[in-house]
């Protein structure tokens, strides 16, 4: 078991990580990475299928536009189906009820009757 302070050499900064483990920074470099690593993988196999072979031409020229008509394509779907999302939710959401009027006391203490302002005793 370590305990005490750990002390780091010079030529060993470059290997730390640059934002620490578990702040705020970090958990928002952390969900960029998951959208980038989630795109990578539908262009992998899901969305369309980039392996060797996918593309049939040659020339680096040909395969980047190819790959960049992809990446549009692939882009376009995600809006279209956020669009799709954001419309289902705007038509599920529940109607609000109607907002009651009054206080808690009008509602929990009877109404005055009209003998109470009289002096009239009740009965």
């Amino acid at each position: 078991m370590l305990s005490g302070i750990l002390t780091a050499m010079p030529a060993e900064l470059p290997w730390w990580q640059r934002i620490p483990f578990g702040t705020t920074a970090w958990r928002l470099s952390m969900g960029r990475r998951q959208v980038v690593e989630s795109a990578n993988a539908a262009l992998k196999g899901t969305f369309a299928d980039l392996n060797r072979g996918f593309f049939r031409v040659f020339g680096q020229t040909k395969m980047t536009l190819l790959l960049g008509f992809t990446a549009a394509g692939y882009n376009s779907d995600r809006i279209r189906g956020f669009r799709t999302k954001q419309r289902a939710m705007a038509e599920a959401k529940p109607k609000q009820s109607k907002r009651r009027r009054g206080t808690w006391q009008d509602i929990v203490e009877p109404t005055a009757t009209p003998t109470e302002g009289t002096g009239a005793p009740p009965g």
